[in-house]
């Protein structure tokens, strides 16, 4: 698995399609478990939060069912601390999530205006 990381609307996207080939695309958190090149995380994130599903068995799953996939995940976690209980929770548990893919993954970069660092 590939894990990147990045601003919104910091070239994530453009950038993963032109070092891997993949065109990474929005999914349903059932469609990330096949999908090659899976755009917009931190949103499944929320979406399995809002059902109230557990997201650390969920990512065990993703790893278990699709451990070649491409991930994309926007940072969700920098700046002002959200007064909203759930909207710090969803910050939080993917950021627990991106720890998680990040110990799996074979390649993790984060992107900034384009440009990727790679970090492992």
């Amino acid at each position: 698995m590939k894990l990147y990381v990045g601003g919104a609307h910091q070239g994530k996207a453009a950038y993963v399609k032109e070092q891997t080939g993949l065109s990474p695309r929005l999914c349903t958190p059932e469609e990330a478990l096949s999908a090659p090149a899976v755009d917009q995380f931190h949103r499944i994130c929320r979406t399995l939060l809002e059902r109230e599903e557990d997201l650390g068995q969920y990512v065990d799953r993703l790893l278990a069912e699709n451990p070649d996939a491409v991930i994309l995940c926007d940072e969700i976690g920098l700046g002002v601390v959200p007064l909203d209980p759930f909207e710090r929770r969803w910050r939080e548990e993917t950021g627990r999530a991106l720890c998680r893919l990040a110990a799996s993954a074979e390649r993790v970069e984060r992107v900034v205006c384009g440009l990727g660092w790679r970090l492992k």
